[in-house]
């Protein structure tokens, strides 16, 4: 990519393999800081979008 962007996705298979987006963005020049922010964000919406499954499942 021009300029140096560094595009980096975090994603996870759910239990029905269905592959999540759950952050993405630019990590040129923030290689720490990215990870650092980018993980427990993931994690947050991870596990929202697990209650959110839940209760379709009732």
């Amino acid at each position: 990519m021009p300029g140096g962007a560094e595009i980096r996705l975090l994603f996870v298979f759910d239990p029905t393999r269905e592959a999540i987006v759950l952050v993405a963005g630019d990590k040129a020049g923030e290689w720490n800081r990215w990870y650092r922010t980018a993980i427990p964000l993931a994690e947050e919406r991870y596990a929202a979008y697990r209650v959110e499954q839940e209760k379709e499942e009732r």
